[in-house]
């Protein structure tokens, strides 16, 4: 691994500043009406389905924005939301009521799927070299594109991966930033092999001493942006693979059926969806093919 030392750290997303004994600690009341007022706010906009039980989520999540605004209640900051035209408190909120739990090589059996059965079988039709796009939706911190990127890294050619690209996407900003930077602590890439630590991570020095950072060739694969799952699909090319696991388990039936939909309609025939490994297409219509657990052809 190479060295890196040039950024100073900053906190780390999910970390809560230390407020001062002065500043009152009390939280206000959430009332279930305003609760219900949010929780379609966050339904309408970003498909997340809040349950009566995630009501002391909310309430813990938003109280911040509550003392940084200096507002009384749920119903001025729901307001204020509302009256906001540059959208901005709107991501906030989103921000904070969407979960982002992820892993390098999180459900390995995706990644040994891709790296010794869909890559080969993808080489194989190919005339020329590779065109091939892949979608993270969903990404969060951006362990899971990356993770793709190694895979193809380990598994095809410095020239044949020039026209691969890996598309990413989440909802919340905060984890697109970090995302971005790809600096992790080192017990995130635990999960990886030695090598595979060496050949495609940078470690951390002085200041940086326990962080590792995603190098340059591998960042160069994937490209970030924010989008919310719930939008008309803005993609002019089709994809070979999308990836979208633990994304859909937050939305109900005619949510995901809705949104397995436009993944179907952005696939090139005879590509795959992934799903996280808690989820399935059971009990939802679609016209996608079965061929592993959690993994479907179109």
């Amino acid at each position: 691994m190479g060295d890196f030392a040039r950024e100073k750290p900053r906190h780390h997303h999910g970390e809560e500043p230390a407020y001062s004994p002065g500043i009152s600690m009390m939280m206000p009341e959430l009332t279930d009406a305003e609760f219900t007022q949010l929780s379609q706010l966050v339904y309408q906009h970003a498909g997340i389905h809040l349950p009566p039980q995630k009501k002391e989520l909310v309430r813990s999540r938003l109280t911040k924005f509550l003392r940084s605004r200096k507002l009384a209640s749920f119903q001025e900051y729901y307001r204020q939301v509302l009256q906001d035209s540059s959208g901005l408190e709107l991501i906030n909120l989103l921000d904070a009521i969407s979960t982002n739990m992820t892993a390098f090589w999180r459900e390995p059996k995706h990644f040994e799927f891709m790296g010794q059965e869909l890559l080969p079988a993808l080489r194989q039709k190919c005339k020329g070299a590779p065109q091939w796009r892949f979608w993270s939706a969903g990404c969060s911190s951006g362990e899971e594109p990356y993770t793709m990127a190694m895979v193809l890294m380990n598994t095809i050619s410095d020239k044949e991966l020039s026209g691969v690209k890996i598309y990413a996407s989440d909802i919340n900003t905060q984890v697109l930033n970090q995302a971005q930077r790809g600096i992790y602590p080192m017990s995130r890439v635990e999960p990886l092999s030695q090598e595979w630590r060496r050949r495609y991570f940078q470690k951390g020095v002085n200041q940086w001493e326990g962080y590792v950072r995603v190098k340059p060739e591998v960042k160069q694969l994937v490209e970030f942006f924010r989008f919310n799952l719930m939008e008309s699909f803005p993609f002019k090319q089709e994809f070979d693979v999308i990836f979208c696991r633990n994304v859909m388990i937050y939305f109900e039936k005619a949510t995901q059926t809705e949104l397995v939909k436009k993944f179907y309609n952005c696939l090139k025939p005879g590509g795959f969806l992934f799903i996280g490994h808690s989820e399935s297409l059971c009990n939802i219509s679609h016209q996608f093919a079965y061929v592993k657990p959690t993994i479907y052809r179109k």
